[in-house]
């Protein structure tokens, strides 16, 4: 094959449409940024602003040996080009910093596109520190929530063992002036009041812990629930996959305006459908896990469903459902679902449950929108009918 031909020589009478890119098509992929160059009749005729910013060395007019010696396999790969029409991967060299793809055009007539594979190891990179990230948030909100809910638990016991034990030295005291041969030894007094002691300092440890974590107020900005559960999406992308999990999306084509805190929220979206997924580990034979979320807006609030097909939950699990420190997961500890209650309140939202009519549950969020005035009583007040989300 000559130079002339290796150069995307796969053209076809039905892809004569797609012969000529126009000036504007060429203009359009340098200001989308894209490292791009046409080739034609074995020469670069074109190169985007990208190209010649990374290709310094390659300028307009360069042969196609030039290229190949530039990236190793390029010219083997275009003369395997089939005659689709369509873009398609090069195989260049695995030691080649450059991932390659070429749309043929006409014969001796193709456009070369690459991607930095340095620059999908950043972005992949980033991914991972932003799921990490979002772990370690995870983690330090369930501390401070489990915080909150021990020194609400721990303080009432300990105000009642510390009223009897003072009860109980008044009434000794008493006892002791009437008889004095009833009188408590000076060991077992001090006894008692080391433990009225300890009892106070446990009291300050806990109403110090429950001064730090309730100073954790909502951070409010403008969002975008429909982008933000998007982008909680992309955080579980590996574990729909892994799952193979059918998504049924039913999102708004504008934005959803609410005002929140974006670490809350996500941590909220992100636990839900976690709780999902975990439902649906084990499904029946023949049934497929399906995922499904629905977000709209109804009477100023923004209304969020999040439904799976999983083995549900029996009557004993819903009772407890929100309660801290009850689970039905075997390592579970049970402060998620508290957590997001917890987190959707502090938004003027709720958090609710309700039993799918096949199989699964479905949990529903709503949040005000960001409207410019508060939602009315009445609206707060009116729980909207859960609708089951057709999961085809």
């Amino acid at each position: 094959m000559t130079m002339n031909a290796a150069v995307c020589d796969t053209h076809t009478d039905a892809e004569a449409g797609s012969e000529h890119l126009s000036a504007d098509s060429l203009s359009l992929l340098s200001r989308l940024g894209e490292t791009a160059a046409l080739l034609e009749q074995g020469r670069l005729v074109w190169a985007s602003r990208t190209w010649q910013a990374a290709w310094p060395s390659l300028p307009e007019g360069s042969k196609l040996a030039v290229l190949d010696a530039a990236l190793p396999g390029l010219l083997l790969a275009l003369q395997a080009l089939a005659p689709s029409g369509l873009l398609q991967p090069l195989s260049l060299s695995p030691a080649a910093q450059w991932e390659a793809s070429a749309l043929p055009l006409a014969p001796g007539r193709c456009l070369l596109r690459l991607k930095d594979r340095r620059e999908r190891a950043r972005v992949l990179q980033r991914q991972l520190d932003d799921r990490e990230q979002l772990l370690f948030t995870s983690r330090v909100i369930s501390v401070g929530e489990m915080a909150t809910t021990l020194a609400h638990e721990l303080n009432q016991p300990i105000g009642a063992a510390s009223n009897l034990l003072r009860g109980l030295r008044m009434r000794l005291a008493r006892r002791a002036a009437e008889k004095p041969a009833a009188a408590l030894s000076s060991e077992e007094s001090g006894a008692l009041e080391r433990a009225l002691e300890q009892l106070s300092f446990a009291a300050r440890v806990i109403t110090r812990i429950r001064e730090f974590t309730h100073s954790r107020q909502p951070r409010l900005q403008r969002l975008d629930l429909a982008a933000l559960l998007r982008e909680s999406l992309g955080l579980l992308d590996w574990d729909l996959q892994r799952s193979e999990v059918q998504l049924s999306l039913d999102l708004p084509s504008q934005p959803l305006l609410v005002r929140g805190d974006a670490v809350m929220l996500q941590q909220v979206l992100v636990n839900l459908m976690r709780n999902a997924l975990d439902a649906m580990r084990q499904p029946p034979a023949q049934t497929v896990p399906r995922l499904g979320l629905r977000l709209r807006s109804e009477q100023g609030q923004a209304l969020l469903q999040v439904q799976d097909n999983g083995c549900g939950l029996s009557e004993a699990a819903e009772k407890n459902l929100f309660v801290p420190f009850a689970s039905t997961k075997p390592s579970g500890m049970g402060v998620g679902l508290a957590i997001c209650r917890s987190f959707i309140e502090l938004h003027q939202g709720r958090l609710w449950f309700s039993r799918n009519p096949e199989r699964g549950c479905s949990f529903h969020i709503d949040l005000p929108l960001d409207s410019g005035a508060p939602a009315s009583a009445a609206d707060r007040l009116a729980a909207p009918s859960p609708q089951p989300i057709r999961l085809e």
